[in-house]
């Protein structure tokens, strides 16, 4: 005699009731709650005409109320006599019957036969009076899964439990129409006509329409639009999930999925839909089992009896299967591109109906080629038409959520809906002159002194791609920045990220000195640490980029890294794009790279012999010739070369440091005057020709702060003015009460 984990099932949930209860003994009324449960069994009492919630209810009703069997102890409940009589006389029933499985029927007669019980008085409650006119019901119309053929209405049962019926969808007029996969569905339908192994397999990136060529078909079925041999097929769509669910008992999920199969044979034109085809591998294995979905639906579909359609992601594909040999030559693999922008728009023309009587909303003509044209310039980590179909439904998900009727989606708010999208603000998306734009350089020669040329240099080029003349293939801009330590390279770069609302990635290129770290940027190749980590498999550059992918990238100090970096330059200069060692492409193309150097600048600083002090130039241009290649080279827009700071420079730059200590000093009421003979002393002292105009900051700390410091500290200063001075080769304080500080005493 076989088991049957269906019954084990069942006797397991009759005696975690019994233990809900906190009663002592499992009896027949636990055991009939259990099969009233059962699904299945749920469905046939239905269909007979029970009105199966009632009775469930009845049953609850009648075990609470029986304190006599509820006992303190939490031992394991025992099985009354009764329950073992039934046992007993459903196997006799089997036995007779020639079969080696009990089922579920023969539980229910085995209970009808205690007469005596309160489990017979409520099947006969609630309408089950002759046994063997339900038990000819249950042999018509849901014969077990052990026989040989399911019936029409038990076939439709399992496969309305595991599947979803496209068909029946299509005709509910709930499937979108395919627009422009002619040519895929013609090669699907070809391999579908095969006598073995008519099967296929649609391999295509996240968000390309493969699910929707599978709905597509079902619809072609729908309205006759298909060849002669695929009328009248029924499109299902497996639910791999479904068949997982509940399955906790060996042998639990092989007879859900031996049940779906035998449905799909039954029902015989049928048209199979499977998902995230990848999962089949290793779905269902039992420790170190190899029987999983993958090994158990081979002989259906090489037989020709079932006709599948699967899909996966390239990744996926190649993940699983390719590893699995025997199961991809049992698929023809049919490659699913992502459309053109020309086919993008007229499938979004075909949703256009539908996305407006969902929203109550009215697309403005032209919107549509706007949003795909939008989605293709920024952003690129999803596929069209998904993500031009996103920007659309989102856009009229936002005017409804408003409350606004008969709100009207123009471009406007389909460029609202990029800039949050793709985390780009919107003046770039806008391509219009902004006061931020217009008054750019104006901010940016506020804060960084002596070199106008630059700024000028390079705002231009970067007014070509606000203005939209931009190639759309490269980034925003390539800058190399040249100079002696301290002229404002790198402030540069913070002065025009926080003017252009960009986040600053700053790299030291210190860091990557050996050739092994560069990989810390683009990821370990295979076969490395960290290679499968999905959080730093893809490398901090890629990871970076893929948050914010309006950035200024910074990659200080260049000369100080491996020669070998300038290599991770060429794609992104060139293509706009950077390639992970996972496989994941990112995109640089709303990016301002600035790679800054002091190349040649230690040889400028020697002088010429003969020549005394006379400064040398041109240095720089041998050395970046010596390390950059050629082809490096020639993808930079501009090499800007940063001048030696003037006396007037550098004053101002004194200034600057002098303002921000006016600023802190805010808080203590305290106004810092500086006199004329203070700015000149510290300009003289503070900028070293060698080290520009960095050693400022210390020397204001030295001469002023600290001073200060011990002034506010000790001798409570607050609430006054303070003019600072340099006269004799000294620090002069003078220190007077403010205004405020007169009135107030």
């Amino acid at each position: 005699m076989q088991q049957n984990p269906e019954i084990e099932n069942i006797l397991e949930n009759a005696t975690k009731h019994a233990k809900a209860c906190k009663h002592s003994y499992v009896t027949l009324e636990h055991l009939l709650l259990a099969l009233l449960n059962n699904q299945p069994f749920y469905n046939c009492l239905s269909a007979y005409g029970i009105m199966v919630d009632n009775f469930i209810a009845d049953l609850k009703m009648y075990l609470n109320d029986q304190n006599f069997l509820v006992s303190a102890n939490s031992t394991e409940p025992k099985k009354t006599q009764a329950l073992e009589r039934v046992f007993n006389r459903a196997l006799t029933q089997v036995m007779f019957s020639g079969r080696r499985q009990i089922a579920t029927i023969d539980i229910w007669l085995a209970i009808s036969g205690e007469t005596n019980s309160h489990a017979a008085y409520y099947m006969l409650k609630h309408g089950i009076s002759n046994r063997e006119d339900f038990a000819n019901f249950w042999a018509e119309n849901y014969a077990g899964p052990s026989q040989d053929s399911l019936s029409d209405r038990q076939a439709n049962e399992i496969l309305e439990e595991h599947c979803i019926n496209l068909s029946d969808l299509a005709r509910k007029d709930k499937i979108e129409p395919l627009i422009g996969r002619a040519q895929e569905l013609e090669d699907i339908v070809v391999v579908l006509a095969k006598k073995f192994k008519s099967n296929v397999l649609l391999v295509g990136d996240p968000g390309v329409g493969k699910t929707a060529i599978a709905e597509g078909l079902a619809l072609k079925i729908k309205n006759n639009e298909v060849p002669e041999f695929l009328k009248d097929h029924e499109v299902y769509s497996l639910e791999v999930g479904s068949l997982l669910a509940g399955s906790k008992y060996r042998g639990d999920f092989e007879e859900k999925l031996k049940d779906v199969l035998k449905a799909l044979e039954s029902k015989k034109k049928v048209v199979l839909f499977i998902d995230e085809a990848h999962t089949m591998r290793g779905a269902g294995a039992n420790g170190n089992s190899s029987l999983d979905f993958a090994n158990m639906i081979k002989p259906a579909i090489t037989k020709g009896v079932l006709k599948v359609i699967a899909s996966t992601t390239w990744e996926e594909y190649y993940e699983s299967f390719e590893q699995d040999r025997a199961l991809m030559r049992r698929f023809y693999r049919v490659s699913i591109d992502e459309p053109d922008a020309k086919t993008t728009v007229k499938i979004l023309y075909g949703l256009q109906q539908r996305l407006e009587e969902f929203h109550g909303v009215t697309i403005e003509p032209g919107t549509i080629k706007n949003a795909v044209k939008l989605a293709d310039r920024y952003i690129h980590d999803k596929k069209n038409p998904d993500k031009s179909i996103d920007l659309i439904d989102a856009a009229c998900a936002k005017e409804k959520v408003l409350g606004l009727t008969n709100g009207k989606i123009t471009s406007a708010c389909i460029r609202k809906q990029v800039s949050k999208v793709a985390n780009i603000p919107d003046t770039k998306v806008d391509n219009t002159a902004s006061d931020r734009i217009m008054n750019l350089d104006i901010n940016i020669k506020e804060g960084l002194y002596g070199q106008d040329h630059i700024v000028d240099q390079v705002l231009e080029r970067l007014y070509v791609n606000y203005a939209g003349l931009g190639a759309d293939t490269r980034p925003m801009g390539c800058f190399l920045f040249l100079g002696p330590t301290g002229t404002g390279k790198t402030e540069f770069a913070k002065l025009l990220s926080k003017n252009l609302n960009m986040k600053l990635l700053r790299y030291d290129m210190s860091e990557y000195q050996d050739r092994h770290h560069i990989s810390s940027l683009l990821g370990a190749p295979p076969g490395y640490v960290g290679y499968d980590d999905s959080a730093l498999g893809g490398g901090k550059l890629i990871n970076d980029l893929s948050k914010n992918p309006y950035s200024v990238l910074l990659f200080d100090e260049i000369e100080k890294a491996h020669p070998d970096i300038s290599n991770i330059f060429l794609q992104i200069m060139d293509e706009g794009t950077v390639s992970g060692s996972n496989g994941k492409v990112v995109s640089v193309k709303n990016c301002v790279i600035i790679l800054t150097s002091n190349l040649g600048a230690q040889a400028n600083e020697k002088n010429t012999i003969g020549f005394g002090s006379l400064d040398r130039t041109g240095e720089e241009d041998v050395a970046v010739k010596d390390y950059f290649k050629p082809e490096l080279r020639n993808r930079l827009d501009l090499i800007c070369k940063f001048n030696k700071l003037d006396d007037f420079a550098i004053k101002k730059i004194v200034c600057k440091f002098l303002d921000e200590l006016r600023t802190s000093l805010k808080n203590k009421n305290i106004k810092l005057s500086v006199t004329e003979n203070m700015i000149n002393h510290l300009a003289r002292i503070g900028y070293d020709p060698a080290m520009g105009a960095r050693p400022l900051s210390r020397k204001i700390d030295e001469i002023i702060k600290v001073p200060l410091s011990k002034k506010i500290l000790f001798e409570k200063l607050e609430n006054c003015n303070i003019t600072v001075d340099w006269s004799n080769d000294s620090l002069t304080v003078h220190t007077e009460l403010s205004e405020e500080s007169q009135v107030v005493q």
